[in-house]
């Protein structure tokens, strides 16, 4: 969706007026705020909270609360970037799994009023059981000066799979709260069924032997922790 041509102007006003602006947009779903995202200083996305809306949005803006929300789906920068309305393939280019091109906020994208440090991943076993799981260890830091949420997520990347594979696939995310400069070590368990394909010849779910690429980070599109592993 993109605002309309009042709406967005109505920003630019308020915008001219006041530079320490913060824009709040009430929504369930994407809008393509490009001309916000470049000039307004803060933006607060929610979605719609009943009764105690006003109430959570004022803790966020006054800094009684240290939001920790993710996005749930991919914010494309233009509609363009989507295949017509009328394809359901996901694979022509919808979700984070077959985005083409660089979104204006990717899924698992969020900000806070602290910093975030992921370090150190590594699995219990050298290898992904095919009727099993591995557990993810990562140590996660509060580097700022605000306790606050954080959400580690962990994605697989395919490396050889017999059959077209996601770019990338969420397998396991966690939320936990740091005190200013505390490290925690997060487990996440990724379960090798997660990796299933369906097999249209065996009519059913298929879990290959492969080498995958185990990623984790912050969002989808900041993952500087990886870690290679077979499924046997």
């Amino acid at each position: 969706m993109t605002l309309t041509l009042r709406q967005e102007d109505l920003v630019k006003r308020v915008k001219a007026a006041n530079p320490h602006t913060v824009m709040v947009l009430v929504s369930s779903f994407p809008y393509t705020i490009n001309w916000s995202q470049r000039n307004v200083p803060a933006i607060v996305q929610m979605a719609h909270a009943s009764q105690d809306e006003g109430w959570a949005l004022s803790r966020v803006l006054f800094g009684d609360y240290n939001p920790g929300g993710h996005t749930i789906v991919t914010w494309p920068a233009s509609i363009d970037q989507l295949p017509p309305m009328m394809d359901y393939d996901i694979r022509h280019g919808r979700t984070y799994m077959y985005f083409r091109g660089k979104p204006l906020y990717p899924f698992g994208f969020g900000l806070s009023y602290t910093r975030f440090r992921f370090s150190h991943l590594r699995t219990d076993r050298p290898a992904l059981p095919r009727d099993g799981q591995v557990d993810v260890s990562i140590d996660v830091t509060n580097s700022g000066k605000r306790a606050g949420d954080a959400v580690p997520e962990i994605y697989v990347r395919h490396l050889d799979s017999h059959v077209a594979r996601p770019a990338l696939q969420l397998v396991g995310f966690s939320r936990i709260h740091l005190a200013p400069g505390e490290t925690r070590t997060v487990h996440i368990p990724v379960q090798a069924s997660t990796l299933a394909y369906w097999d249209e010849a065996k009519k059913a779910l298929v879990v290959e032997p492969e080498h995958i690429e185990i990623v984790a980070g912050s969002s989808s599109a900041d993952l500087p922790l990886a870690q290679k592993l077979p499924v046997s």
